[in-house]
């Protein structure tokens, strides 16, 4: 457990609470996804694999968003000392890393279509050139872009976090 100084200030909540505002927002997405999976996954005749691995994988998101909450909101709360660093700080490394490599590339690939650098994608595997005015196209830059301000948010909450663990003042008691 970690101690602090009664003249340390406390932790300064802007960041954490931006991303965990982030991941509230995501939880309950993904929570409305998995009870509206027939909507998720679209029209057609879907067989029970195929379901079952939609709801795995969008259980596993929803209960991933909702351990960052958790995770973040430890970072900058009095009850947040009492637990484990490797348990905070592990799944916040994780979740800048997932969030980053998710929002990045997809967001770089539809400004660099949208520009007309790469108009059959980043990789131009896309047999006709990507209509940067079309819903799907623009739906994805709302996605990549939401992706995107996830690690903008959660980055420089786990770096904060990160650094007052350095801190000269935080013991091991």
């Amino acid at each position: 457990m970690r101690s602090h100084p009664e003249s340390e200030p406390p932790p300064r909540p802007g960041w954490a609470h931006a991303a965990a505002l982030w991941l509230a927002v995501s939880f309950v997405w993904h929570l409305q996804m998995g009870v509206m999976y027939e909507d998720a996954i679209g029209p057609g005749s879907h067989g029970d694999a195929e379901i079952a691995v939609f709801l795995a994988y969008d259980g596993l998101i929803t209960l991933m968003s909702a351990a960052g909450v958790g995770c973040v909101l430890a970072t900058v709360r009095p009850w947040g000392a009492r637990v484990p660093r490797w348990m905070v700080r592990g799944p916040l490394l994780f979740g800048c890393a997932l969030l980053t490599l998710r929002g990045l590339p997809g967001l770089i690939e539809n400004i660099t279509v949208a520009t007309g650098l790469t108009p059959h994608g980043l990789l131009g595997m896309e047999d006709e050139a990507i209509d940067a005015g079309s819903r799907t196209f623009w739906k994805s830059i709302v996605i990549n872009s939401y992706f995107f301000l996830g690690a903008f948010t959660l980055i420089p909450a786990t770096r904060r976090y990160t650094r007052r663990l350095r801190a000269p003042h935080q013991l091991d008691v």
